[in-house]
């Protein structure tokens, strides 16, 4: 299991020794490599789709602190995932899993200031920032690379949606990327249908099977399973902190100042 290291990665490449034997191998261009985010069930279906666009991806899971499962299940995901691969292309390059993990960068921007983000936003759910902190984690190490990171994203599941996948949250998350130069591509953002997720790839996948759980799961819903949210308070959460200081974290970290707590409360 090889981890890349948050802080390293703003000035150095760091993969497995396996993973840059094969890019040698294949002759493989730094620069055309994506990163792919990976979990579950849509972010294979939208790693399946970049590679109509792409000749090698580097899937790479992001662990938050606050999920849980067995982790043997990215590696039969990553399975699958190169079977697929392997039966629509002939020249296509899956790479070796990859890992990361920042716990107090999730703290910080998620855990430590909940009582005052909810006092001056009047709204408050832990999936926005953590969603957040999974392209922080990715934008330093996408610009060693190609510049680009391919989400599972979705705005609808069938007639469902989630709160950080909302039209208005994802664009801020692109914003995030586009300030650095990096592209987030979401090829499956308008899919609406879940069978159209097991058409892409190739198998029955039941929504929440083989994938980690979160211990938030299901917090920014009421009894019913509905989603509480006001739109405006969204917003302003996104835009006056959410935007901000994930910049400024990532700007920082180009300073070698990982100071997260300190960063983090100048927003608050």
């Amino acid at each position: 299991m090889y981890y890349i290291d948050f802080k390293t990665s703003f000035n150095k490449l760091e993969l497995s020794e396996e993973t840059f034997k094969i890019i040698g191998e294949f002759g493989i261009n730094l620069k055309d490599i994506a990163i792919g985010e990976f979990a579950g069930k849509d972010s294979v279906a939208a790693i399946i789709e970049a590679f109509k666009e792409f000749d090698a991806i580097l899937p790479v899971v992001a662990f938050t602190g606050t999920d849980y499962g067995d982790k043997n299940i990215f590696y039969k995901n990553w399975e699958t995932l190169n079977n697929r691969i392997k039966n629509l292309h002939k020249d296509k390059v899956l790479l070796p899993l990859h890992f990361m993990f920042e716990p107090k960068l999730w703290n910080a921007l998620n855990g430590r200031f909940v009582s005052l983000i909810i006092k001056k936003f009047g709204f408050y759910t832990p999936c926005i920032g953590c969603h957040a902190y999974l392209r922080i984690l990715r934008i330093p190490l996408s610009k060693h690379l190609g510049r680009v990171i391919i989400g599972g994203e979705r705005v609808y599941h069938n007639s469902d949606f989630k709160i950080d996948q909302l039209e208005m949250v994802l664009e801020v998350y692109e914003k995030i990327c586009n300030t650095f130069g990096v592209k987030l591509e979401l090829p499956i953002k308008y899919v609406k249908e879940n069978s159209k997720i097991r058409e892409i790839i190739g198998e029955d996948w039941k929504q929440g099977e083989r994938q980690f759980s979160c211990v938030f799961s299901g917090n920014y819903r009421d009894k019913d399973g509905k989603i509480i949210f006001e739109e405006e308070k969204v917003k302003k959460f996104l835009d006056e902190f959410i935007y901000p200081v994930s910049v400024e974290i990532i700007k920082r970290g180009y300073e070698g100042d990982f100071r997260y707590i300190e960063i983090v409360k100048e927003f608050i």
